[in-house]
């Protein structure tokens, strides 16, 4: 078992590309945390704005990963739709502004 470990280990390159891809999957399972832990503070489920930023973060590092080192068009096609919902809602949150009644 040891044995197949220790030569599983030696074939795992390490290469800028690897970190940018292992960064960007390591964040996007991560917002799941920091939903978790809004939801437990509020008492209820909720999705804080930061879930979204760490969404499409770790979606476009993901997708850099699988387009230009990779070139995976599996890894593409799997990554793109979570990085546009990612991008649409944090339009949705940061990007409107609110409206005064006066129209200014």
């Amino acid at each position: 078992m040891l044995e197949s470990i220790l030569t599983l280990l030696d074939r795992f390159e390490l290469n800028a590309w690897k970190v940018v891809g292992l960064l960007g999957a390591a964040l996007f399972g991560c917002r799941w945390l920091v939903q978790a832990a809004a939801s437990r503070r509020a008492g209820r489920s909720v999705v804080p704005p930061v879930f979204w930023v760490i969404s499409i973060t770790g979606s476009l590092m993901q997708l850099l990963y699988f387009t230009f080192y990779r070139v995976d068009s599996v890894g593409i096609i799997n990554t793109l739709p979570p990085f546009l919902v990612s991008g649409y809602n944090c339009w949705l949150v940061f990007g409107k502004r609110p409206s005064t009644e006066d129209g200014k």
